[in-house]
């Protein structure tokens, strides 16, 4: 009885720990997040052209961890990766004075808006960090 006792017990420790390896999977977006500007003045085709061939750019990636929060850590940190292969300064020339264009990545909250973890400000006078959390297309 004693040793039905403790396989039973052993099976049910056994059980409950393989409750906790449960993960989580998101998926985030990393390209561009919002924009403004001009069809006329700004080269949009030569910048996402150039951006493409760098850099991973408006495409969906996916994560997975024990929670959120950790995943949300992994795109910020890839977003950072992908960051440092790109030459900023080109890529400021594509942009016309007074055209922006974002950079960044985050996830989808609704069909029209992103809410971005981090993201970089591409624009005529230079490159700036990216201070809102949402964007709306």
């Amino acid at each position: 009885m004693k040793k039905l006792f403790c396989f039973t017990l052993l099976c049910f420790a056994i059980l409950l720990s393989g409750c906790d390896n449960k993960e989580v999977t998101n998926q985030y977006s990393i390209g561009c997040m919002t924009y403004k500007g001009n069809l006329v003045f700004s080269d949009w085709n030569g910048f996402e052209s150039y951006i493409s061939s760098q850099v991973d750019y408006n495409v969906i990636i996916s994560f997975t961890s024990k929670t959120r929060e950790e995943n949300d850590l992994k795109a910020i940190q890839y977003f950072n990766e992908q960051v440092t292969k790109l030459d900023t300064d080109s890529l400021c020339t594509f942009i016309a004075p007074g055209d922006y264009i974002v950079y960044g990545v985050g996830y989808s909250i609704d069909e029209h808006s992103f809410y971005i973890l981090k993201g970089l400000t591409f624009g005529n006078e230079g490159v700036t960090d990216y201070d809102e959390h949402f964007a709306v297309n």
